[in-house]
């Protein structure tokens, strides 16, 4: 069941474990503000959660209860789950377990093992121009924010589409949430004002690293 919960940072929308729906746009951005409240007490910059804001918005709708394709449970071979659809879901859900976190449904337990992915260097595998990045230096980048969407795309996400159509995307949608978060127009890559920076296209395979 979707309802309206209450965290550590205020109220936020999800499911409940053995549900899953797609958020509307006025729940993602209740949504998109307890991230930012999360993230930023954790010392990422705007432009990163603003990066990280923008795939979500495609993995998950922003919603920590969400199931990949909406379909609850599921095999544990490739089903993805969570705010990021970490894949397969019991990477995420045992971990859960093992630190005492009772309900992975929970905004909360999904931002805290973003911030314990950071602080392990996991998950991240920089490559490109971004080889030689840490999650952690990702975290507080002043880069703009085009520029880290599509970081975290094939840095962390790896699906298995990476076209160029795909990182504009996302790279868009980071720089509304931008945008909508603090009032401001974002950097364009390659300096200010329009200039768009074209991305270079990198396939990975979408395998994910954890412990």
């Amino acid at each position: 069941m979707l309802t309206l919960r209450r965290g550590i940072f205020g109220d936020y929308y999800g499911n409940t474990y053995n549900t899953s729906n797609a958020l509307t746009y006025a729940q993602m951005e209740v949504n998109a503000l307890y991230i930012y409240s999360y993230l930023k007490h954790e010392g990422w910059s705007e432009n990163a959660i603003a990066a990280v804001l923008g795939n979500m918005e495609v993995e998950s709708s922003l919603n920590p209860g969400r199931w990949q394709s909406d379909r609850v449970g599921g095999d544990e071979s490739g089903h993805g789950y969570s705010l990021v659809q970490w894949t397969p879901y019991t990477k995420y859900t045992n971990w859960c377990s093992s630190e005492g976190f009772g309900d992975p449904s929970e905004m909360d337990s999904a931002l805290a093992r973003i911030k314990y992915e950071v602080e392990q260097d996991i998950q991240w595998i920089g490559v490109g121009s971004y080889n030689g990045m840490s999650f952690e230096e990702f975290s507080k980048s002043s880069e703009p924010v085009a520029y880290l969407a599509v970081g975290f795309l094939l840095c962390y996400e790896r699906p298995a589409d990476q076209s160029e159509a795909v990182q504009n995307y996302r790279a868009s949608l980071a720089e509304k949430w931008y945008t909508y978060l603090t009032g401001k127009e974002p950097t364009k890559p390659g300096g200010s004002g329009n200039k768009k920076k074209k991305f270079n296209f990198i396939l990975f395979n979408k395998k994910r690293r954890f412990v």
